[in-house]
C-alpha cells in the first residue's frame, strides 16, 4: 500500500515495490502552492473514473493512472474498506503530469483535515 505523508507542507507518497510497476515512480511530491484542494473519501475505489493505465481487481484495487480521455488525470492507489485522501492538484505549478492524487490510508481523516488547514 502507497503511504502518504505530510513533510514541511508538501504531500509526499512513496508507493510500494508493485506499485512502482504501475505507477512509473518510487515516490511523488507535490509542493504546497500546487495543492487546490483536498477531500477525504470513504468509499475511493468507485471514485477512480476513465480510461486508465494500471492495474485493476475489479471493486478491490485500483493503482495507476486514470482518466485518460476524461481531461483530469488521477494518480491512483485505492483499496475497497480503506479511506483515502483526494487531493487536487495544480499541474503548472507542481511540474507533475496528472490533476488530483486519489490515495488509501488508514489515516485519511486526520491527513485531510491537517491538509485541509494549510490551503
Amino acid at each position: 500500500m502507497a503511504r502518504l505523508d505530510m513533510v514541511g507542507g508538501e504531500v509526499r507518497v512513496r508507493f510500494s515495490a508493485w506499485e512502482r510497476l504501475a505507477v512509473w515512480r518510487e515516490d511523488v511530491v507535490v509542493p504546497p502552492a500546487a495543492i487546490r484542494a483536498v477531500e477525504y473519501v470513504e468509499s475511493p475505489v468507485g471514485r477512480a473514473r476513465g480510461g486508465r493505465a494500471g492495474v485493476l481487481v475489479s471493486g478491490v484495487l485500483k493503482v495507476g493512472f486514470w482518466g485518460l480521455g476524461t481531461g483530469v488525470r488521477q494518480l491512483v492507489s485505492v483499496r475497497r474498506g480503506v479511506p483515502a485522501v483526494r487531493v487536487e492538484v495544480d499541474r503548472a505549478a507542481s511540474g507533475l503530469h496528472f490533476d488530483e492524487l486519489l490515495i488509501s490510508t488508514p489515516n485519511a481523516v486526520e491527513v485531510a483535515d491537517a491538509l485541509a488547514v494549510r490551503v
